[in-house]
C-alpha cells in the first residue's frame, strides 16, 4: 500500500536536484509581491537565525544554539516557529492512552520551555518560502538570506533559515480512510484516539457487549506499540485486529525487539492479520455478514458506526512499500543543496547513510541532527569549517504497556531488556532527553513519584495476599479453585469507562488520571492556580484582564463529573472547559479538588464540595487576594457536569439552610448540566431499559456510597418524598438552568424529569431547560470547539450574565420546544 509524505499543510514545496545540486524554492507569485509588515528582529546588527518547525529537530537546534558559546557580537537572534503552541515528545504518545504521563509532561507549552532563554517563539504557519543566498561584497557582513512568509501575513526576515517542519502522513490513499481511519500522530491525534476510545468505553458502559473493535493498520514501530497499549487498555472488553502488509511485525527492528514484541502481542487479546493489506473500509450495519473484519470506531453526532474493513493479501514476494514523498536533499553538512543559508534536519531532510540508504524519520535521527546543525551554524557565522554529519544508531525501543518495554543497544550485541527493565530503562532514557534542565527535573520528579505511588501499591498487595485465605470450594464451571484466580486481576466490580476494581483491592482507572498544571492559558488568556479551599482543594481562575480592572465579577463554583470515582480541575478537559467558560463569562472560577471513591465513598465528595462553597462565599477565608479584590458575592453561581451536576443541586439545597451562607452573598443561579439522578422506578423513556440497566444503576449507586440507603436515596433522587420536595423547592437561586443531550442514553430522561418536577415542586424562580442536539453524554469536554458545545456554552454564559434580574415569579421558558 503506498505511503505518501509531505510537508504539513503543503506550507511550501521544495525539492533538490540528485545530480546537480541546484534546488529550487517556490517563488511568490504577483499577488505575493503585495507590501506585508515586515517582522522587526531587536538587534540590526547580530545574526538573524529562523527555525520553521518546533519538533525535535527545531526545538533541539534552537536550544543548541542557545548553549553555544558566542563572540558578543555574533550570538545569533534565534526565532521557533511552529504552528502549534506545544511542543510533542512524540515517542511517549501512547503513555496518553494508557495513563501513565499527564498532557503538560510530554507536551509542554514552549513558552513555558523557552522562558528562560532568549529564543523567541511565534505560534503561525508557514506560507511561503523566498530564499536569496547570496553575500554582500565589500563590507564583509551578509546580506539577508531570504524570507519566510507566514499565514498572518508577517514577513521575516532572515540571516539562516533552518528547515525542520517534519512531514506529515497521507490517509488517504486506501478508499473509505479519509472518511473513517484516525491518524497517530499528533498531540491533537492521540487526544482524539483517547476521545474515541472513552466513547466506545462509554457506550459499553453495564454491559457485557457487544465487545469494543479496534483495528491498526500497519505494524511498524508505531503500530505495535500502538497495538500493546490499546489491548493492555481494553483487556477483555476488547479486542485489537492489527494487519500488517509484511509477514512480520517490525522488519526494521533489530530481532530482540522484534521478538520481545511480538511476545507480548500474541499474550494479549489481539487478532494478527499479516501478508494484507487493506483495500477499503466502508460502514456497515449490524446485520451484514459479521464473517468480515468490523470494527468499532467513530461516531458522528454520536451515532454508532460499525467499520469493515476489505483485505487482501499482499503480492507475493514484495519487498517495499512505494514511497512518494517531498524533502529537501540537504549536503552531509546539513545545508539545503544550491542554499548554503539554508539548513534542513528531521522528516523534512533527504539525507543518506555511507550505504546510499536514506536516514529513518526517527526522533533519534532528528536529536543528533539538531546538534549537527547546531554547530554547524556556529560555524558558518564564525567562518569556521562545518562537520558533515554522520549518524550513529545507539539502538531502539518500543513500549509494549505501563509496564512493558523493549531495548536493544547497538553498542552491545545480542543485548535486549525487555519487561519491566526495558519500561524503566527507557523512561530513564527518555527523562534525559527532555528539551530543558527545568521540565527534566519537574518531569524526573512526576515519573518517580507516580512509580513509587504504584510500588506502594503493588507491596501493600503483595502483603495482602500472603496472608493465609480460607480455602474456598471448587468451582464447578472451571474445575478449579476460585482462589488460585490473580486477585490482582480477577475483576470484582467494573464500572466502566470510569473505572475497574480487582479482588486484590487495586482499583484501574483506564486512561489513568492525566493532569495539566495551573497556569496562563494561551488561548484564552485565563490565570488559574491551586489553592487550599478550607478543608478541600481547589484550582482558581480569573478572568484575563481582571487584574487591571476595578470591576466586581460574578463568582462560578464548579464541580466536574466521573461517576464520583474519577477526574479532577487538573483534567486537561475540564482544565480547558473551565478557561474558556471564565474567558467567555467575565467571571471567576472556583473548581473544587473532591475526593473520589472507592477510596474515599460518599459522603466525602459531598463534604469537599460544601467546603469549596463555603471557602468562596467567605472569599477564601478572607485571604485569597483574587476573590477580595475581584468578587462580587452577591452574584454567586454552582455549576457542575454529570456527577458534578448531582453535587451542584445538593450543595444548592445546603444553601437553603438558615445561615448558610455569610451576609451579602447570594446565590443566583443553578446550572446543572446532563445532571446525575436516578430512582428505583423508571421515568419516561427509561421503562425501555432492561432490568439489567436498573440492576448496573443500583450495584454502581452502592459502589460510590456503600451507606446509601439506595436508589430513593434523596441525594440522588431529589423528590423521593414530600420532605425531599419541599428542601429542593427552598433552593434559594432565583433561576434554575438544565442542560440535557439528545442522544444522552442513560440520563436524558432524568434531566427532563428533574425540570419537570422541579417546576412542579413550588420552586418559585425562572427554569429553563436547553437541549444539544444529536449528541451524548458530556460530549463537549472532548469537542469543545464544535458547534453544539459553543451553543452550550454560550447558553451557560448567557444564563450567568443575566443581569440584572427578574423577581421571582412562575415564568418558565424552555429551549427545547
Amino acid at each position: 500500500m503506498p505511503i505518501k509524505l509531505g510537508l504539513p499543510s503543503r506550507l511550501f514545496r521544495c525539492m533538490a536536484s540528485s545530480s546537480s545540486g541546484d534546488g529550487a524554492f517556490s517563488r511568490p507569485t504577483s499577488t505575493d509581491e503585495v507590501s506585508m509588515p515586515l517582522y522587526s528582529w531587536p538587534d540590526k546588527q547580530r545574526p538573524r537565525v529562523c527555525i520553521l518547525g518546533g519538533g525535535f529537530g527545531g526545538l533541539y537546534t534552537a536550544l543548541r544554539l542557545e548553549s553555544l558559546v558566542w563572540p558578543s557580537d555574533k550570538k545569533p537572534q534565534v526565532m521557533l516557529v511552529d504552528q502549534s503552541d506545544r511542543f510533542v515528545f512524540k515517542p511517549m504518545l501512547y503513555e496518553l492512552l494508557s495513563g501513565e504521563v499527564d498532557v503538560w509532561e510530554i507536551a509542554p507549552s514552549f513558552t513555558e520551555l523557552l522562558k528562560n532563554t532568549s529564543i523567541q517563539f511565534v505560534k503561525d504557519s508557514v506560507k511561503l518560502l523566498h530564499p536569496s543566498d547570496h553575500f554582500r561584497s565589500g563590507s564583509g557582513g551578509l546580506c539577508t538570506g531570504g524570507a519566510v512568509h507566514l499565514e498572518s501575513g508577517t514577513v521575516i526576515e532572515y540571516d539562516w533559515l533552518v528547515l525542520a517542519l517534519g512531514a506529515e502522513a497521507k490517509i488517504d490513499i486506501v478508499p473509505g480512510s479519509a472518511e473513517y481511519a484516525l491518524p497517530f500522530v499528533t498531540l491533537d491525534d492521540a487526544l482524539n484516539v483517547e476521545s474515541k476510545l472513552k466513547v466506545l468505553e462509554r457506550r459499553r458502559f453495564g454491559k457485557s457487549s457487544p465487545a469494543i473493535g479496534v483495528a491498526i493498520v500497519g505494524l511498524g514501530y508505531s503500530g505495535v506499540e500502538l497495538a500493546a497499549t490499546i489491548s493492555e487498555r481494553l483487556k477483555n472488553t476488547g479486542t485489537v485486529k492489527a494487519i500488517n502488509v509484511q509477514t512480520t511485525i517490525c522488519p526494521s527492528a533489530p530481532p530482540g525487539n522484534r521478538d520481545a514484541a511480538l511476545k507480548v502481542l500474541e499474550s494479549r487479546n489481539i487478532q494478527l492479520f499479516l501478508g494484507y493489506l487493506v483495500s477499503c473500509i466502508t460502514e456497515v450495519s449490524a446485520s451484514e455478514d459479521s464473517s468480515r473484519m468490523v470494527t468499532d470506531t467513530k461516531r458522528v453526532n454520536d451515532d454508532h458506526k460499525k467499520l469493515q474493513l476489505e483485505l487482501q493479501p499482499s503480492q507475493r514476494g514484495l519487498q517495499s512499500q512505494i514511497l512518494e514523498a517531498d524533502m529537501v536533499e540537504t549536503e552531509e553538512t546539513l545545508q539545503v543543496k544550491g542554499h548554503p543559508r539554508t539548513f534542513a534536519i528531521g522528516d523534512s531532510a533527504a539525507l543518506r547513510d555511507p550505504s546510499g540508504k536514506l536516514l529513518p524519520a526517527t526522533a533519534q535521527v532528528a536529536f543528533q541532527q539538531a546538534d549537527f546543525a547546531g554547530w554547524n551554524l556556529w560555524a558558518a557565522i564564525n567562518d569556521r569549517p562545518l562537520l558533515p554529519f554522520r549518524f550513529q544508531n545507539l539502538g531502539e525501543m518500543m513500549t509494549l504497556g505501563r509496564s512493558d518495554a523493549a531495548i536493544t543497544a547497538n553498542f552491545i550485541e545480542g543485548l535486549t531488556l525487555e519487561g519491566s527493565l526495558g519500561h524503566a530503562a527507557r523512561k530513564i532514557v527518555y527523562c534525559l532527553r527532555m528539551p530543558t534542565d527545568e521540565h527534566r527535573v519537574k518531569v524526573g520528579i512526576s515519573w518517580f513519584t507516580k512509580t513509587a505511588v504504584d510500588s506502594l501499591a503493588s507491596l501493600q498487595n503483595a502483603v495482602a495476599n500472603s496472608f493465609p485465605r480460607r480455602a474456598r470450594p471448587m468451582d464447578p464451571a472451571t474445575n478449579r479453585s476460585p482462589s488460585a484466580m490473580d486477585p490482582d486481576s480477577e475483576v470484582a466490580f467494573d464500572f466502566q469507562p470510569y473505572l475497574c476494581q480487582y479482588k486484590s483491592g487495586r482499583i484501574f482507572r483506564p486512561g489513568g488520571e492525566p493532569t495539566v498544571p495551573a497556569d496562563t492559558d494561551t488561548t484564552t488568556g485565563v490565570i488559574s492556580k491551586d489553592i487550599h479551599a478550607g478543608a478541600a482543594r481547589a484550582r482558581v481562575y480569573l478572568p484575563p484582564g481582571a487584574a487591571e480592572s476595578a470591576e466586581k465579577l460574578p463568582v462560578i463554583v464548579y464541580f466536574h463529573g466521573g461517576g464520583f470515582v474519577t477526574g479532577s480541575p487538573a483534567r486537561p478537559g475540564t482544565h480547558s472547559y473551565l478557561n474558556d467558560l471564565v474567558a467567555r463569562s467575565g467571571a471567576i472560577g472556583v473548581s473544587v479538588y473532591y475526593r473520589l471513591a472507592p477510596e474515599y465513598p460518599l459522603p466525602a465528595a459531598y463534604e469537599d464540595a460544601w467546603a469549596g462553597v463555603q471557602w468562596a462565599a467567605s472569599r477564601g477565608d478572607g485571604a485569597d487576594p483574587w476573590l477580595l479584590d475581584h468578587a462580587d458575592m452577591s452574584r454567586l453561581f454552582l455549576v457542575g457536569c454529570s456527577a458534578g451536576a448531582n453535587i451542584a443541586h445538593n450543595m444548592a439545597v445546603r444553601c437553603g439552610a438558615a445561615g448558610a451562607l455569610p451576609d451579602g452573598v447570594t446565590l443566583r443561579g443553578l446550572v446543572v448540566v446532563h445532571p446525575y439522578f436516578t430512582g428505583k422506578e423508571p421515568v419516561g423513556a427509561e421503562t425501555a431499559f432492561g432490568a439489567d440497566i436498573r440492576e448496573f444503576m443500583d450495584r454502581t449507586w452502592r459502589f460510590v456510597f456503600p451507606e446509601t440507603s439506595g436508589l430513593d436515596d434523596p441525594i440522588v433522587n431529589p423528590f423521593v418524598d414530600d420532605a425531599s420536595r419541599a428542601a429542593v423547592a427552598a433552593i434559594p437561586c432565583e433561576r434554575v438552568l438544565v442542560c440535557m443531550a439528545e442522544q444522552d442514553f442513560l440520563l436524558k430522561e432524568r434531566a427532563l424529569w428533574y425540570y419537570r418536577e422541579l417546576k412542579a415542586s413550588g420552586y418559585g424562580g425562572e427554569l429553563e431547560l436547553f437541549e444539544s442536539k444529536g449528541v451524548g453524554h458530556a460530549f463537549h469536554f472532548g469537542m469543545l470547539d464544535s458547534e453544539q458545545a459553543v451553543e452550550l456554552q454560550e447558553r451557560n454564559v448567557a444564563f450567568i450574565n443575566k443581569w440584572p434580574s427578574p423577581a421571582k415569579s412562575d415564568l418558565v421558558t424552555d429551549s427545547s420546544k
